[in-house]
């Protein structure tokens, strides 16, 4: 897929609104966007997502503790955490992660930065679940394998040691968890040494579609907000857009399904004394 145009009744770009918009994907970059009625040009386009009631945000930059997602409810401490990545393995820590990577997407985040001793869980995860990744180093630990990011977005020191805040938990990963999730994210980019988030022409698209056509989010497309408030919401996405990829369609994960939360119950069950 290289065309993908999405058209909604409002258009958060970072710095403005548009209203009754339209964005132009090509070969994974924004390519247009603006206001009123979409070019002829550009509605032969591979793939139409969006509408009336829908509003497009930029996708989120977050850290995560992903693969400690089966143990959240017992806030583990770093060293806690790392115990459970060592005794796992990479393979396992995959499954591990895949449910909390499914929250953070289909609630609009789109580089998610993973808490793990080297690059690798980062690594598989872009090559099998698609998305943006990077690496978040606990500053707690001791880290020599970072000469493998190729492929990833950066990395950073996060975690109970400072730096940018990972995700709390429990219960959730999803923005909401934050005061200022947009404001949240944009350390998180500037930290990792990213340019700064948004929607615009010739940056790789990042782009989260809300429905406001229907509840919870019903109308909220005709008031006022700003991008933290509307992260606040806690609502899900309809569509979320990384590069070429949708990972989200219709509000659900196209690569993390049932067969998947299913392995990682049994790996919970597998690991809950560890």
């Amino acid at each position: 897929m290289t065309e993908i145009l999405v058209i909604a009744s409002k258009i958060y770009t970072g710095d403005r609104v548009l209203k009754g918009g339209y964005i132009y994907v090509k070969d994974g970059m924004i390519e247009s966007l603006g206001e009123g009625p979409v070019p002829e040009d550009l509605t032969f386009a591979a793939l139409i997502l969006g509408g009336e009631g829908r509003v497009v945000a930029p996708g989120l930059a977050l850290a995560a503790d992903v693969a400690a997602y089966p143990i959240r409810h017992l806030k583990p401490a770093p060293a806690r955490k790392r115990e459970l990545y060592r005794s796992l393995g990479l393979e396992a820590s995959f499954t591990s992660a895949l449910p909390a990577v499914y929250e953070l997407h289909v609630h609009g985040v789109t580089t998610i930065f993973v808490e793990y001793e080297n690059p690798e869980l980062a690594t598989k995860l872009s090559e099998t679940v698609g998305g943006s990744y990077g690496v978040a180093m606990n500053s707690c630990w001791d880290f020599r394998t970072l000469e493998t990011l190729r492929g990833l977005s950066g990395a950073i020191t996060a975690g109970a040691c400072g730096g940018p805040p990972m995700l709390e938990s429990p219960p959730v990963y999803t923005p909401a968890v934050f005061e200022m999730p947009w404001k949240v994210s944009e350390e998180v980019r500037k930290a990792a040494g990213m340019e700064a988030g948004g929607i615009r022409e010739g940056v790789r698209a990042e782009l989260a579609v809300f429905n406001f056509s229907r509840p919870p989010g019903m109308l909220l497309d005709r008031h006022d907000i700003d991008l933290n408030t509307l992260y606040k919401l806690g609502l899900r996405v309809e569509s979320l857009i990384v590069g070429d990829e949708v990972l989200v369609d219709g509000g659900e994960h196209l690569y993390i399904v049932d067969k998947h939360f299913s392995e990682a119950r049994k790996l919970a069950e597998r690991i809950a004394g560890v």
